[in-house]
């Protein structure tokens, strides 16, 4: 009777710790699209223990595509650091053409992409997608979305650009492995300068329209080396951010981008927006067991010599749900020569902030190429 006792008991300890530790399984972060491949799971998860750890990879667009003073295959965040963003963004705008929207040819890009990934870098997709009705740019607000889903004129259309993206991205391929992406479609959307924003369409077309190319990519296209970022503009509260969220289903990491906090007429007030952001987003995240982001930010030609340390580092290194940010990304240094303008969001070589900046990479808490390469996590 004793041993049957005893038996019982340790049947009972065994469902009990398998049942805990189903649970805990389940409980992790897990991609939405199940056929995910072998690499785009393994990066999925590495930015999860990335965030555990409280360190945030630097990301920075178009890097090796031209800088502040050079065009092609260079980058200036490399000749003032020495080392490679972690993170690399890419606009998929004017896809079809020769070049994308920055006039960056595509060719170049799928060869940035697959240099950077040898070397451990992550890519960071978005898309500037031009008005289909009007055949103009993504500014152009004229109300299309309702005519893009099923049933709408301009459906078809969109279904050829999605079969171009599709093509794009299955094309992305080292060692006959694909590599994986990061992709961020209709961003920004709370605001209303693109055609796909709040004053632009209703609620219900917007999320059909994220449903419709989640959808398509996955289960028609078979596309399954993306990780889906949902990406609002500056936002005040909780339910802002919510308001046009596709769904769980359709979403892997949680971002926001935000300029307007850090420009030099920002009020106290505007640059404790970040930091709100920064824990609304990593709860809501750690709430639907997913991953969070600040997927796009910057400051304008860098006109505060201390901006990395003082402002970003300080914003990222706040508090512990501040601190969960997977990856960080500042948007693009335009080339001088070809736009005259200084539209550069990271210090080229010479500029009077690159000390600034090498302490910023330097902080144990943020992830440059190198460090992605050597990072030894919990």
């Amino acid at each position: 009777m004793k041993k049957i006792i005893i038996n019982i008991a340790l049947l009972l300890s065994v469902l009990f710790l398998q049942n805990t530790y189903a649970t805990i399984i389940d409980e992790q972060p897990t991609l939405n699209d199940k056929k995910a491949t072998t690499e785009t799971v393994q990066l999925y998860q590495k930015l999860k223990r990335i965030s555990e750890n409280e360190k945030t990879v630097f990301g920075h667009q178009d890097d090796l595509a031209y800088g502040y003073h050079w065009w092609g295959n260079d980058s200036d965040i490399k000749q003032v650091t020495g080392d490679y963003p972690g993170l690399y963004g890419w606009d998929m705008g004017h896809l079809g053409e020769e070049k994308n929207l920055d006039g960056v040819a595509f060719t170049d890009i799928k060869k940035y992409i697959e240099e950077a990934y040898l070397r451990g870098g992550i890519t960071t997709l978005s898309w500037h997608m031009i008005n289909l009705k009007m055949e103009s740019s993504s500014w152009d607000k004229t109300a299309v979305v309702d005519q893009m889903l099923k049933g709408g004129k301009y459906h078809k259309t969109f279904v050829k650009k999605l079969d171009l993206f599709a093509d794009f991205v299955n094309g992305l391929e080292v060692n006959n492995h694909k590599i994986p992406v990061l992709f961020r479609p209709w961003h920004e959307h709370n605001g209303s300068w693109f055609w796909w924003g709040a004053g632009n369409c209703s609620k219900e077309d917007y999320k059909k329209l994220w449903q419709f190319t989640v959808n398509y990519l996955r289960e028609k296209k078979n596309v399954h080396n993306i990780i889906y970022v949902y990406s609002t503009d500056a936002f005040k509260s909780e339910e802002e951010y919510l308001d046009r969220y596709p769904g769980d289903e359709y979403v892997d990491i949680l971002g926001f981008d935000d300029y307007g906090a850090f420009k030099p007429n920002a009020t106290k007030e505007r640059e404790a927006w970040v930091v709100r952001e920064l824990e609304t987003v990593a709860k809501l995240a750690d709430a639907k067991n997913k991953l969070c982001a600040f997927t796009e930010s910057g400051l304008e030609a860098v006109t505060d010599d201390t901006f990395f340390t003082k402002s970003l580092l300080s914003k990222l290194n706040h508090n512990e749900w501040t601190k969960k940010a997977a990856y960080v990304m500042l948007w693009r240094n335009a080339n001088y020569e070809k736009e005259q303008r200084d539209h550069f969001y990271v210090p080229y070589k010479g500029h009077s902030s690159a000390s600034d900046f090498i302490n910023f990479k330097n902080d144990e808490s943020i992830l440059f190429e190198a460090d992605l390469k050597e990072l030894k996590l919990n």
